[in-house]
């Protein structure tokens, strides 16, 4: 429930660092980690069935070719598994960013020091007024 004084930046804030937690204890229930290693591999797996795809797709243009749909099967399956596999990668890059996965050699510092927050806030309650103004 809102309280008094909780503006609604703030709850949201609030709602996404709560978020952001539950997605952490529950990915690292289940992933304790990822490794640059793996996400290495998959972004090479990822571009090596985008190359099978596109190689597929021009083949379709071959004046020998006899299997018109089989070839266009193929192709929509590696284009479907290029696709998943991109966003299994940037799943997890998300997730390493949130800090909701956890990656052996990154360090995370503070994002922004207090003076910096505070003029954030400041320019967001300067500015929230001009927004409105303009419609």
């Amino acid at each position: 429930m809102l309280g008094r004084g909780l503006n609604p930046a703030r709850f949201v804030a609030l709602l996404d660092e709560f978020r952001q937690k539950v997605c952490q204890e529950r990915i690292s229930a289940r992933l304790q980690e990822v490794k640059q290693d793996e996400l290495i591999a998959l972004v090479k797996l990822q571009a090596e069935v985008k190359a099978r795809y596109l190689v597929t797709v021009l083949d379709l243009i071959a004046p020998n070719l006899t299997d018109l749909e089989g070839s266009v099967a193929a192709a929509r399956r590696y284009r479907e598994l290029a696709e998943e596999i991109q966003k299994g990668v940037q799943a997890v890059v998300d997730g390493v960013i949130a800090r909701e996965i956890s990656m052996a050699g990154l360090e995370f510092g503070l994002e922004f020091s207090q003076d910096i927050e505070r003029a954030i806030e400041e320019f967001i309650a300067a500015h929230r007024d001009e927004g409105d103004s303009g419609s």
